[in-house]
């Protein structure tokens, strides 16, 4: 697409938006904890605060869809009758539970045409799946309490959790889907799935004591395949029709967190999701959510090998949620989309062709890149910085780039940034998103926010 037709689509998915009327969505702030108005800020490392759903409702309300929430009281039909959809998140025991009169007005709400977004997640934690058998029961949908656990190359780093959920069907919900990631999430009715794992997923029973006894309410499996689970594929998106109204599961809160909303098409998922809910077609249109917010980061991802989606040691995802609290960054495959810089983690992997092409094009236009964790500038011809310099005309060195940062200006167009393996970014340096870093992560985390924000200086020109 080029940048006259984005524009001429975002326009157009204004215009249809404005067209619709003002929609409201109600999140229901009393059978689940909200933390919507916290997010992933600089300085907020709460687990539960940091993943908060503020993005995702602030960028409806951007587009001119009303966001209500409901604070205190029941669920009732005069409630529900002010809004087009409702919200429901990750319930949980020290909540109040739905009502009888309150399961009555959300499924007649849905019957004559409302729609119902739930967030359900892993192994039954916080006693979400008990909570929600009532109303699911009067909606035709199953409960579970399981966790949807895959194996390479479906996961992102070295568990079983964190999982790259690849296959889809045909549906709204899933339009222009390549990859969703949730962070150790549930399974869904698989008779209404959309989204399923692999063939070599299975569905990790919780392990639970009796009375809950010795158990922290958060609840696990133990991450391995036991005889009598599930086998794959699992579905992890749900969505089905119910009377006049729509319904769409999601079985990850962290799905459209802050700290993972912008990971591989997350994103994307919301916009279709709330696209298909609402009855608002333009919504789906991913451009001005790209453009809502700048400057915009493309962190390179490829899912068989993750390393912005990993925790693991060796991973990056520490470096992503540290960029996400400072920059509107995504970390994906999706190189042809224009952004303000491109981030690799490494230069330890091979490119496709069209990729390199992007790249090229990407520098030729004046923009940089920016590699970190890199031992050798174009060391090997065969992988992502040799491939990017032959394609620009740069010059090729074998030289260590040491601590300090290397940057080779392009005879033409942009420059490309190293910093060497001896400042290296990665979970063994930086603190985790729900721990406030010691003085030394502190001051890594600096110098890596600071070189991206040297890095961007072109494109702020």
């Amino acid at each position: 697409m080029s940048s006259s037709d984005a524009c001429v689509g975002a326009a157009a998915s204004d215009a249809l938006i404005l067209s619709a009327g003002k929609k409201c969505l109600l999140v229901d702030a009393v059978h689940a904890n909200d933390y919507s108005s916290n997010g992933l800020r600089p300085d907020e490392y709460d687990y539960h605060r940091a993943h908060g759903h503020r993005w995702a409702l602030e960028y409806l309300q951007s587009r001119g869809i009303r966001v209500e929430y409901h604070r205190e009281g029941r669920l009732s039909d005069r409630r529900l009758a002010s809004c087009d959809a409702l919200f429901i998140g990750l319930v949980s025991a020290e909540r109040p539970p739905f009502l009888v009169s309150e399961i009555a007005a959300i499924r007649a709400f849905v019957e004559r045409g409302g729609s119902l977004l739930v967030i359900t997640d892993h192994t039954n934690c916080y006693y979400h799946a008990w909570r929600l058998m009532p109303l699911f029961e009067e909606l035709g949908l199953a409960t579970f309490t399981d966790a949807a656990c895959d194996e390479p190359p479906y996961t992102l780093g070295r568990g079983n959790g964190w999982i790259a959920v690849r296959r889809f069907t045909k549906h709204p919900v899933t339009i222009g889907l390549e990859c969703i990631a949730p962070q150790t999430g549930g399974c869904v009715d698989p008779r209404f799935a959309v989204a399923r794992t692999s063939d070599r997923a299975w569905a990790d029973a919780w392990t639970i004591a009796p009375f809950g006894e010795g158990c922290s309410p958060g609840f696990f499996g133990n991450f391995r395949r036991d005889p009598g689970e599930r086998s794959g594929p699992l579905g992890v998106v749900a969505a089905k029709e119910f009377g006049k109204g729509r319904i769409v599961v999601v079985g990850d809160q962290n799905i459209f967190g802050d700290v993972f909303l912008n990971y591989a098409d997350n994103y994307r998922l919301w916009l279709n999701a709330m696209a298909w809910l609402l009855e608002i077609q333009g919504l789906r249109d991913p451009t001005p959510y790209l453009r809502w917010r700048s400057p915009r980061l493309l962190l390179y991802e490829q899912y068989d090998r993750a390393a912005w989606g990993a925790d693991d040691g060796s991973g990056c995802h520490f470096a992503q949620a540290l960029l996400c609290r400072h920059y509107w960054a995504f970390a994906n495959d999706r190189l042809a989309e224009p952004c303000d810089l491109v981030v690799f983690p490494d230069s330890d992997r091979r490119l496709p062709p069209e990729g390199v092409d992007a790249v090229a094009a990407h520098l030729r236009s004046g923009k940089n890149v920016l590699f970190l964790n890199t031992e050798y500038v174009a060391g090997d011809a065969e992988v992502a910085l040799g491939q990017i310099l032959a394609a620009v005309g740069g010059t090729h060195s074998k030289a260590k780039t040491g601590e300090e940062k290397l940057t080779i200006q392009l005879p033409q167009g942009g420059r490309i940034h190293v910093l060497g393996m001896d400042s290296a970014f990665d979970n063994t340096t930086l603190a985790p998103p729900h721990r406030t870093p010691n003085d030394a992560e502190a001051k890594r985390a600096k110098t890596l926010v600071d070189a991206v924000g040297n890095a961007l200086e072109p494109a702020r020109k």
